[in-house]
């Protein structure tokens, strides 16, 4: 499997894990997103339902994307840290 496969299907479990945990921190991007698009004097029930369902898929891929990438990162940093070092190559 490839580190992006990898990190692509951490994000995606990390959403479905927002779903349905009774915690709101697997969703703060989309949370974040949301209120920022919509704000906090529009509900969201009160939009029609093709930007509803719009929203939605947006929201989706934008917490899927957020995890994939601190999943990417997370994969580096620990690469990075326990990668051996090769001594400099003398001429």
């Amino acid at each position: 499997m490839s580190r992006g496969f990898f990190c692509a299907i951490f994000g995606v479990a990390m959403t479905l894990f927002s779903w349905y945990a009774p915690w709101a921190w697997p969703a703060w991007p989309a949370l974040t997103t949301m209120r920022i698009l919509v704000g906090t004097q529009t509900s969201f029930a009160d939009l029609p339902y093709a930007a509803r369902g719009a929203t939605i898929v947006l929201l989706i891929a934008i917490n899927v994307a957020f995890w994939a990438a601190a999943a990417w990162f997370a994969w580096w940093i620990s690469q990075r840290l326990t990668a051996r070092r090769r001594p400099p190559v003398e001429p």
